[in-house]
């Protein structure tokens, strides 16, 4: 039986970062450091689901405001980026990753964002589609590279797959986005 818990970062100890860590190298395609259940920016709260003691599904959220340019024009949306959205391979195609992403939209509604904020990888986008998600034409996206062992580091990328999740107000209120400026890494 799948057992699922919407878990803030705080209330998580050393067995549990260790459990998620294992379950983030084994199904990530850019699976964190060893010993952290992160990278980047460490999430804020996360949802997790469990069988029989073992972590087979997460995604962790962080609330943040991404700096938007639009028209040449700087502006903060905040939003709650979401990262490390993963399904043990073992586990995969019996419905948790539907079930881990309706959970994530509810977790979203609760943090009282405006909207969720996710880069992903190209072959995924059909996945947070069916969600109620919505892909943004191709923009620019810089953020720190905490990957290559130089936090200082800024990488700014052509992203076609960034997607928002219109969520206490309607898509039309995203701004018309040249570049998205985030404050850390990607969750």
């Amino acid at each position: 039986m799948t057992t699922w818990e919407i878990v803030r970062e705080a209330d998580l100890g050393r067995d549990d970062h260790a459990a998620l860590s294992a379950l983030l190298r084994v199904s990530c395609s850019r699976p964190p450091a060893v010993r952290t259940s992160w990278f980047g920016s460490r999430p804020e709260v996360r949802v997790v689901a469990r069988e029989d003691g073992e972590v087979v599904a997460h995604a962790g959220v962080l609330r943040r405001f991404v700096q938007v340019t639009e028209h040449g024009a700087p502006l903060e949306v905040l939003v709650g980026n979401v990262g490390l959205l993963t399904v043990h391979p073992d586990h995969r195609g019996r419905g948790l990753g539907r079930e881990l992403g309706d959970r994530l939209c509810k977790l979203l509604s609760g943090l009282s964002v405006p909207f969720g904020l996710v880069l992903c990888d190209p072959g995924i986008v059909g996945y947070y589609r069916s969600l109620g998600w919505h892909r943004l034409p191709e923009v620019d996206v810089r953020y720190l590279d905490f990957e290559q062992r130089d936090p200082f580091r800024v990488v700014s990328e052509r992203c076609a797959s960034t997607m928002v999740l219109p969520v206490r107000v309607p898509l039309s209120a995203w701004p018309t986005a040249e570049r998205l400026e985030l404050a850390g890494s990607q969750v």
